[in-house]
């Protein structure tokens, strides 16, 4: 065996430009095909954690402004849209409703905190069940009038690491808050929004001289519902829709299943990408490794002439193309890692910036998984050209190589 490895290490040594144009090959496919697989997976823990954060089974908000709800519910798109508070009552008797709680958007303001705008959201912490349950818990007692919960993109904006956020002073529209906990990750327009107390949302917007149109009590901007067990999503939505004309009814899906499509349709392209890459690679490799084989006829014959059986030559030249496609590989994983991990961040921009990146343990069993796919790959391009060369009678591979 160490003969093997020692022939095959030789051989890669002198032709060392082929070698590298295989590896190459292999590299730039393997290291797409890392980084499309990162971002799909990314996509499903994206989807998920955002239905499970959301906490409700429908959103109601004002019919005549469901383009600006989706986008402040699903981006964290600053924007403000009102109804009568009164229309709660009549979604929460509607047919298979639970219970419901209610938000009010207020349209925020340039903060010191921030380069940019920042979403203000007033809740009730004694009946919402979207984010007090998770968070509250958290924070052990209620949340007072001055305090408030940030989400995990604005506080990472603010301070960089949410472990130094608690307790720091932040000042929005003249008023200063104490921040109280941050959210964890959502995947949704939470992450990009600062919660406080809905008495203090409403004060705000009368005290401060900042804010152009006070909101009035008896007005709030979207309704969030919990059904009963059993009851039908599309269905209730459709119910409330109908004895309601003032208002419009997302379902959890119908709220995801745009930035769904906006995710898949970019990783599409991706894993097409790495399959035109992989199957570049392949036939490149093939054909560069089998003329190869070819050019060096004379040397195997003579290998074979010595005393070289036809089982050592195949392993031999098998060894090769899977050293070969093992090193394109463990490079190409290698390359995706770090594309993943330095640039991360820019990725999330372009993809949209509620795009969650799976755990880091997913890495590793996908580098895995990518590296095997590799060298199964090199040992079937090499396959055939070392049966080939095998089976070859050593005068008939000496004559043909001079």
């Amino acid at each position: 065996m160490r003969q093997i490895f020692y022939l095959a290490l030789q051989t890669l040594k002198r032709k060392r430009f082929r070698v590298w144009v295989m590896i190459g090959s292999i590299f730039l496919a393997c290291a797409t095909l890392f980084v499309a697989v990162a971002l799909s997976k990314g996509i499903s823990h994206t989807l998920q954690t955002a239905l499970e954060r959301l906490g409700a089974d429908l959103v109601a908000v004002p019919a005549e402004a469901r383009d600006e709800a989706e986008a402040a519910l699903i981006a964290g798109s600053p924007t403000i849209f009102y109804m009568p508070a009164a229309l709660e009552d009549r979604v929460r008797a509607a047919p298979g409703v639970e219970r419901t709680c209610a938000q009010i958007f207020l349209r925020s303001l340039s903060a010191p905190c921030c380069d940019s705008e920042v979403s203000l959201v007033g809740f009730d912490p004694q009946r919402d069940f979207t984010i007090a349950p998770w968070v509250l818990q958290k924070l052990g007692a209620p949340l007072r009038n001055n305090q408030i919960i940030v989400g995990a993109k604005v506080i990472s904006a603010v301070v960089g690491t949410p472990a130094k956020a608690i307790g720091q002073r932040l000042v929005f529209m003249g008023k200063p808050f104490t921040v109280g906990t941050i959210l964890e990750p959502t995947g949704l327009g939470a992450d990009y929004t600062v919660f406080l107390t809905m008495d203090t949302a409403y004060q705000m917007t009368n005290d401060s001289p900042l804010y152009p149109l006070p909101v009035k009590r008896d007005q709030i901007s979207a309704i969030f519902i919990k059904l009963e067990k059993g009851a039908e999503q599309a269905a209730a939505a459709l119910a409330i829709e109908q004895s309601i004309p003032e208002v419009k009814v997302f379902t959890a899906n119908q709220l995801i299943s745009s930035y769904s499509r906006q995710l898949h349709s970019l990783v599409n392209v991706l894993l097409a990408a790495g399959g035109v890459f992989c199957a570049l690679a392949l036939s490149l490799a093939g054909s560069l490794f089998f003329l190869s084989v070819r050019q060096r006829m004379r040397e195997i014959g003579l290998l074979m002439a010595m005393g070289a059986r036809k089982n050592f030559i195949f392993r031999l030249v098998l060894l090769e193309a899977v050293c070969i496609s093992g090193a394109g590989g463990l490079l190409g994983v290698l390359l995706g890692f770090v594309a993943v991990r330095l640039g991360r961040d820019r990725m999330a921009e372009l993809i949209g910036s509620l795009y969650m990146w799976p755990d880091p343990p997913y890495f590793f069993k996908a580098a895995g998984l990518i590296l095997l796919a590799a060298l199964i790959t090199g040992g079937l391009g090499g396959l055939y050209p070392a049966w080939r060369i095998s089976q070859t009678e050593p005068y008939e591979a000496i004559r043909r190589g001079e």
